[in-house]
């Protein structure tokens, strides 16, 4: 008795539904890579993010700290602190100031340097019984000033997170002293 084998060829039927699957799992890799990648992305974005903030407030604090007392604080209000402090024996005027969604630095005459972007923030100012102080600062209240607190809220590029930080920074003579008068 004879049998006929049909193993000569594959039916349209097979190849469509052979097709039909690799097309339905090479979907589902495709939108799996796409989705690690932008997830990789994001968190890339929050890392810079969050790593411009920190040293920006650092920065910040390290220079004000140098301050040794409080007339060197020449101007104080919610956007915008400037002051002088002595670097490398020379007295330097540095300027922190919001400006938009950017935070810049000035030191001396020199131009302005963006630190940190897509932030909301401002400066706050306390006295020595920790009260706070509303900017803008006159020249007496500017004497009065023993600690600053920078507060910076920042946003992802999608404006959808938010991440805040906070430092504050006392000025040299006041750290451990217990703030003059």
């Amino acid at each position: 008795m004879y049998i006929k084998n049909k193993s000569d060829g594959y039916t349209l039927i097979e190849l469509v539904v052979t097709t039909v699957i690799v097309g339905i799992v090479s979907t589902i890799l495709v939108y799996l890579l796409v989705s690690i990648f932008s997830s990789l992305q994001e968190n890339r974005m929050k890392k810079q993010l969050l790593m411009d903030g920190y040293n920006a407030t650092i920065k910040f604090v390290r220079e004000f700290e140098l301050v040794n007392n409080e007339p060197n604080l020449t101007i104080a209000t919610a956007n915008q602190i400037q002051f002088n402090t002595v670097i490398g024996g020379v007295i330097t005027t540095i300027t922190y100031q919001i400006v938009g969604n950017e935070l810049q630095r000035r030191v001396g005459v020199g131009a302005l340097v963006v630190i940190s972007t897509n932030i909301a923030g401002q400066f706050e100012y306390y006295q020595k019984n920790h009260t706070q102080v509303v900017p803008p600062l006159n020249g007496a209240q500017r004497l009065t000033v023993r600690r600053v607190r920078l507060v910076l809220n920042m946003l992802d590029n999608f404006g959808n997170r938010n991440y805040t930080y906070v430092s504050d920074a006392f000025p040299e003579n006041y750290r451990f002293s217990g703030g003059g008068s």
